[in-house]
C-alpha cells in the first residue's frame, strides 16, 4: 500500500508523464516527452542519445501497462498510474523489476559525456526536460550532491531514483529528483 506521501510523489511523476495535460497518459505523451528531452539535450532527430531515450520510454510504457488488464491499450488514468506503482513498488524485487529498468535505460542517454557521472549541465538539461526551470535544477543539483563534489554519481543518481520512490522522510534529498513537490 503506498503511503500517502508516496503517493504525492507519484502523483507528480504522473503529472509529468501527462505531457499534454489531458489527465491521461498515451503513448503520444511519450512522443511528446521525447521531443523536450531532444531539445533539452540539443540531440539530433534520429541520433543514438534521441533512440535510446526514445526507446527507454517505450519500454516504460510497456512495464507500466504490464499485467494491468485496465491499461493495456487504453489511456492511464492517475488512479490506474497509482495501482500501478502500487503493484510495482512491493518491495525490493518488485521495485528492481518495473521500476528501476527505467533509469537504467535513460541513464546512458542523459550521460552524454559517457563518464558514468551527471555533471551539472547534463543535470540542468534533465530536470528541464521534466519541465523545471533552470534555477530550480540547479537548486535541486545542490541538495542531491550529497558529497559536494560537484557531480553526481551513477551511485548517487540511483540512490535518489530509490529514495524518491521510498522515502517517508519529506527532506530526503531523493523527493527533489522530479522537481519539488
Amino acid at each position: 500500500m503506498l503511503s500517502d506521501f508516496q503517493k504525492q510523489k507519484i502523483t507528480k511523476m504522473f503529472c509529468f508523464f501527462d505531457a499534454d495535460g489531458n489527465k491521461v497518459i498515451e503513448p503520444e505523451d511519450m512522443d511528446i516527452i521525447a521531443e523536450e528531452f531532444r531539445k533539452s539535450f540539443g540531440w539530433q532527430v534520429g541520433s543514438e542519445d534521441d533512440k535510446k531515450f526514445k526507446g527507454a520510454l517505450k519500454k516504460y510504457w510497456r512495464r507500466l501497462t504490464l499485467g494491468n488488464e485496465e491499461a493495456q491499450d487504453e489511456p492511464i488514468t492517475l488512479e490506474v498510474f497509482l495501482k500501478a506503482y502500487e503493484r510495482n513498488l512491493q518491495n525490493q524485487q518488485t521495485y528492481e523489476e518495473y521500476v528501476k529498468p527505467f533509469l537504467d535505460h535513460i541513464y546512458p542517454a542523459i550521460d552524454t559525456n559517457k563518464d558514468d557521472m551527471l555533471q551539472p549541465s547534463e543535470f540542468n538539461h534533465l530536470y528541464i526536460g521534466f519541465r523545471n526551470s533552470l534555477q530550480e535544477a540547479q537548486a535541486a543539483f545542490q541538495k542531491l550532491d550529497l558529497n559536494g563534489d560537484g557531480v553526481l554519481s551513477r551511485e548517487e543518481v540511483y540512490q535518489h531514483f530509490y529514495d524518491f520512490h521510498f522515502s517517508q522522510d519529506a527532506n530526503a534529498p531523493g523527493n527533489f529528483f522530479f522537481g519539488s513537490l
